[in-house]
């Protein structure tokens, strides 16, 4: 064993372990919270999906699954992603957040691109959506429900890039 050894140890611990294929990563540090409990009534009565919601401490929004960017809104607050088994999700950061315009929202990426569960999806200025009193829920909605059995969620608060939601598909 070199002297080193124990740095390249280190630095295996650090890389993103794999993703469960049929689990939803908290996309920001917060509190995980089901659809039900956001002050939003399209949110709440799953209208658009089922799926869970972060109360954020953090404006860094990562990917909650691998897949591929279907969807990004000019305003930047949405986006949808087609994971890699065929779930298509929406993440929408902040309520009524299309209203800002895309004021205080940054992505890098494009519809088409590939992303990683864990990566770096978007940012959101918190403070913000604070001074203008926007509620700052962001919400992972599965839209294509019908494609899952039941879904189990991950309460309390969670820690981006760890696991948020399970599923099982039909």
């Amino acid at each position: 064993m070199g002297m080193f050894d124990f740095l390249k140890k280190e630095k295996a611990a650090a890389a993103p372990a794999e993703v469960p294929s049929n689990t939803l990563l908290a996309i920001q540090d917060g509190e995980i919270l089901p659809l039900e409990k956001v002050p939003d009534p399209v949110f709440a009565r799953k209208v658009l999906g089922d799926g869970y919601a972060v109360n954020p401490v953090s404006g860094k929004v990562l990917a909650p699954a691998s897949g591929t960017i279907i969807d990004i809104q000019d305003t930047l607050h949405a986006y949808g992603i087609e994971t890699e088994d065929g779930l298509e999700l929406v993440v929408h950061i902040g309520i009524d957040t299309v209203e800002l315009k895309g004021e205080g929202f940054k992505t890098k990426h494009k519809v088409g691109d590939k992303i990683r569960a864990g990566e770096l999806l978007a940012t959101v200025d918190l403070n913000l959506l604070e001074r203008k009193n926007v509620p700052k829920y962001t919400m992972v909605i599965i839209t294509n429900m019908e494609e899952i059995d039941h879904i189990t969620l991950v309460s309390g608060t969670a820690k981006a890039g760890t696991p948020a939601l399970t599923y099982e598909k039909k």
